[in-house]
Formats: structure tokens, sequence, C-alpha cells
């Protein structure tokens, strides 16, 4: 049996992954099969308590590093994604695998740090948004490769709250980033944002000549929306989330059984870049360069 920890009770990811893993009914019939999630850490009591409770995890720890020799792999799943690196850090250098939930980082410097740390334990790690691994995305994408040819346009949708007390735009903006990554590739060179009563468009160049708008509601009704046009053809896709948490969480599992990485190094660092030059586009009202930040 694959012991899991949390890091971070605070974010219904907790909750979700762990009902994946200890519940005999899971959710929406999808259960994990072969972990447990045994041990949590989280800064409120009540809310920590609460999350073990519906979980079913039977050990609250009063501090993280408590989990290190009991657990096989932990999740960090803090919403701010500030609080990713410190928390994570321990585990790598005790040379347990690692899943930081979305984003890495809200900084370039703590997500390559981050990294660095992971590649120099050699141990299974990851960070994604669960979204781009929900079998309906996977689905599309593939639709695409086989009507669409080549994309060269197209546009990603999402929320996005720029003040948020979750690190401003990083903490839901980066759901967008990632479908737009998981959709048009990587590569993306530069951005140009604009907001305008707390709704924000983004003008996205690729290196390939790809142009993708990111489309971040602040102030409207958001969903998870995507619209790709290739040489050949364009369609559109509403993502389903029902099966997201169980679908991203066989992905992050078999990493940390394997130590095989399912994206690498510059596939992890660029969502940050993205955000990163999206917050400096919107400070200094221009276009900028991924490289910038």
């Amino acid at each position: 049996m694959f012991r899991l920890g949390i890091v971070g009770s605070d974010n219904s990811h907790a909750e979700a992954f762990s009902k994946l893993a200890n519940l005999d009914e899971g959710i929406n019939g999808l259960r994990m099969e072969g972990c447990r999630v045994t041990h949590i850490y989280g800064t409120d009591p009540k809310r920590t308590e609460e999350v073990a409770m519906n979980g079913k995890i039977p050990k609250i720890v009063a501090k993280a590093e408590e989990m290190i020799g009991a657990v096989d792999g932990i999740m960090c799943v803090w919403r701010h994604g500030g609080r990713h690196l410190p928390d994570t850090l321990p585990f790598l250098k005790a040379g347990i695998p690692a899943f930081v939930d979305k984003p890495l980082a809200c900084s370039v410097a703590d997500a390559e740090q981050l990294v660095d740390a992971a590649e120099k334990a050699k141990v299974g790690f990851t960070s994604f948004s669960t979204l781009r691994y929900a079998k309906n995305v996977v689905d599309y994408i593939n639709s695409l490769k086989g009507t669409a040819g080549p994309l060269m346009a197209g546009v990603s949708s999402g929320p996005a709250e720029l003040d948020s007390e979750y690190g401003g735009i990083f903490f839901y903006g980066i759901h967008a980033v990632e479908l737009m990554n998981a959709v048009w590739g990587y590569g993306c060179e530069s951005v140009k944002a604009t907001e305008h009563n707390k709704n924000v468009v983004v003008a996205c160049k690729f290196g390939n000549g790809a142009l993708v708008t990111l489309n971040l509601m602040g102030n409207a009704t958001y969903a998870f929306h995507l619209a790709a046009f290739g040489k050949d053809g364009w369609k559109e896709h509403t993502v389903d989330s029902s099966t997201c948490y169980f679908d991203g969480m066989k992905i992050y599992l078999e990493a940390m059984k394997t130590g095989k990485w399912p994206l690498t190094r510059e596939q992890l660092l660029e969502p940050v870049r993205i955000l990163s030059a999206i917050e400096k586009s919107l400070k200094e009202n221009r276009e900028v360069m991924c490289t910038e930040v």
C-alpha cells in the first residue's frame, strides 16, 4: 500500500484526493486503488479535522516534517502557491517524491528552486492543474490531431482574480494557462495583457507562429472553455471536470512510484513564466517576453 501525506488542508483538493484514496465509494464512482492517505498537516485545526474526518485520514500531524519516514509520497496542496516551496523542500531533501498542486509556485525563482531540488533528489515529481488530464480534455486534444492540423490560433477561457489572497492571478489563472499548454503545446514567447473591469484578455505568441488568447474572467460567469483553430479545421470544447481529480491522481501516483516525470523541467516552468509575464504586462502596459521574468 502506497502511503500518502497531504500538506495543506485549506484547499478542497485535499478532501478530493483523500476521498479518492480512502473511501470505498470514492468520487463519482471512481476510486484510486493501491494507495491510502495516511497523514495530513494544516494550520487551521478545525479545517484540518474536517478534511481528516471526511477523507478518513487517520493521522493529523502538528508539523509537516513529522510525516518524513511515515509516508511514501506527499501532496502539497496549499491554495497559495507561495507556500509550496518551503513546505515541499524538506520532503524532496529527504528523498520523498512529491506532487505540488497548481500553481507550482508564484514566482519563477521559487519554481526553479523546487525543480532543482526534485532533480537533485532523483525522485518522482510533478505539478499541474488536474483539468489538463481530465479524460474529456485528453480526448479533445486527440481529436484535434486528426482533424484540425497544425494549430495556429484559439482561445482558452477560465476564471482569475487579480486580487486573490492566494497569489492573485496565479491561483485560478493557472487553469486556463495549463489548458492552453496542453492543447497548443509549449514555447510561448511573449504575452500582452489587458484588464478591464476585473476581466483580463491576454494575447500569447508562440514560437511556432500560433497566437492564442486567454480569457481570464474575474467579473463574469466563467466556463473552462477551449476553441482551437488549425490549418485544416477547428473545434471547441467545454471542459467536464467531473473526473479530473481521479485522472490527475493517476498521473502523479505513477510518477511517484516510478520516478518518471510526466512533464519536463521546462514544461513545469512555462506556466509560471507565462503568469509572471502576464503580471508584468498588466503592471507595465506592454508586451512582455517570457524570458524577462
